[in-house]
């Protein structure tokens, strides 16, 4: 018996210890774009894509027939946006780091004033943002006519949810980008109104050259 409770024992050490070793791996995987700007952006956007590609890709194993065609073709639109979208999202972030961090800091020590001023230089100057625009314009716009192009196709569902999914999505991220860059400047203008440097204490019952 307590050869068999050690080894049971043993198993499940060994278990917990594979468990510890994968999330930590997961954590430090993850850890560069959490703890950096629009790390919340970036990882939101891949779980979302990972669920509209899921879904569109189990719909064209499903979907046969001519009536399925535009059901098809909305479903591979959106496998490559959510690529699209994925890449984008990474892309955005290493574009504002690397802006934050030649000024020699790192982007965890930039104040938020700082953050908003290089938010708006690439939002205003860099190309591929400029391309994103209408690239994420038209993913949200052709989602939304989109929902009406499944017809009599049997099986969509999980294509329907995909689409509505990336009309959340742009919904979603529309409102968030603007949210985090007004909250940026609003903090950013509380940061320049707080004193740099604390007055020095005064000493009680000193005399005024023996002041601090």
């Amino acid at each position: 018996c307590s050869g068999c409770s050690k080894a049971c024992s043993d198993a499940c050490s060994g278990c917990s210890k594979a468990i510890q070793e994968c999330c930590d791996s997961i954590s430090n995987f993850f850890t560069p774009i959490t703890k950096k700007p629009l790390g919340g952006y970036v990882v939101g956007t891949w779980v979302v894509m990972i669920l509209v590609g899921a879904s569109s890709g189990y719909t064209l194993s499903k979907v046969t027939g001519s009536l399925c065609d535009e059901a098809t073709m909305v479903c591979y639109v959106n496998i490559g946006l959510a690529a699209i979208h994925s890449i984008v999202a990474y892309y955005l972030q290493r574009r504002l780091v690397s802006a934050l961090e030649k000024e020699g800091k790192l982007a965890e020590q930039m104040s938020h004033s700082e953050i908003a001023a290089k938010a708006r230089h690439v939002m205003l100057y860099d190309f591929g943002f400029c391309i994103y625009v209408f690239v994420f314009a038209g993913s949200f716009f052709y989602n939304c006519s989109a929902l009406g192009q499944f017809g009599d196709c049997a099986g969509t569902g999980p294509a329907w949810s995909a689409a509505s999914l990336m009309i959340l999505y742009g919904l979603g991220v529309w409102n968030w980008m603007v949210c985090w860059y007004c909250c940026q400047c609003c903090c950013g203008q509380f940061e320049s109104r707080m004193p740099t440097r604390m007055s020095p204490a005064v000493v009680m019952g000193a005399p005024a050259g023996a002041q601090p």
